[in-house]
């Protein structure tokens, strides 16, 4: 009865590494990288302002 069970949990652990995983898919990596870009476009366009605002108030109080 031993040997029965530990063919079977033999087998059991040869059919996990055989298990079939959900594919890649391009369209999905492709419509996240887009709407990565989208986010990174908003980072930069803030930290592109707010640099702006803050030499413009430099500028404003060197000025005087």
């Amino acid at each position: 009865m031993r040997e029965k069970v530990s063919k079977l949990e033999e087998n059991n652990i040869g059919a996990e590494r055989f298990t079939t995983k959900e594919r890649l898919n391009l369209n999905d990596l492709l419509r996240r990288r887009s709407e990565e870009k989208k986010v990174d476009k908003k980072t930069n366009l803030l930290i592109v302002s707010s640099l702006s605002v803050v030499a413009a108030g430099i500028i404003l109080i060197l000025s005087f």
